[in-house]
């Protein structure tokens, strides 16, 4: 939680929780624009190749997180926080990392049209591989 209240601070920062009928927190998304300075814009950045940075990261929104409650999955709340997450972001691209072997999550980005970018991103010397995966958005922010 207090990694959310830290984010709830940068410019950008756009969040959404579902609620179900019966009152529950069934799912959740965030994000904020990419700037240098923060760390995972730093440790994306290091993943890029100059041109990649400026492609992806210069005018980017970072997918952050994206989470729903079990008993609510596979009813298409996923793909909903998404669409609605990145809705109406005036930057260029959006980004985001999930688990390489993360084959629902894949899917579901795939399915809303993001790419891969990066395949084999570890962070942090972490062991796990993620994929960095990119949007380019309809909306250009000049």
């Amino acid at each position: 939680m207090d990694r959310v209240l830290r984010h709830a601070g940068y410019d950008g920062y756009t969040g959404f929780v579902a609620i179900s009928e019966q009152g529950e927190v069934a799912g959740y998304a965030y994000g904020y624009f990419s700037q240098t300075g923060q760390y995972y814009h730093g440790l994306l950045s290091k993943a890029f190749n100059p041109e990649e940075y400026q492609n992806w990261l210069e005018d980017c929104f970072e997918f952050v997180e994206l989470g729903v409650h079990p008993s609510f999955r596979n009813q298409g709340l996923a793909k909903q926080l998404v669409i609605h997450l990145i809705d109406g972001v005036e930057r260029k691209n959006a980004v985001l990392t999930t688990q390489s072997n993360n084959a629902p999550a894949r899917s579901l980005y795939e399915s809303l049209e993001w790419t891969v970018i990066k395949d084999a991103f570890y962070q942090n010397g972490d062991e796990e591989s993620y994929v960095i995966m990119g949007k380019k958005l309809q909306k250009e922010h000049s």
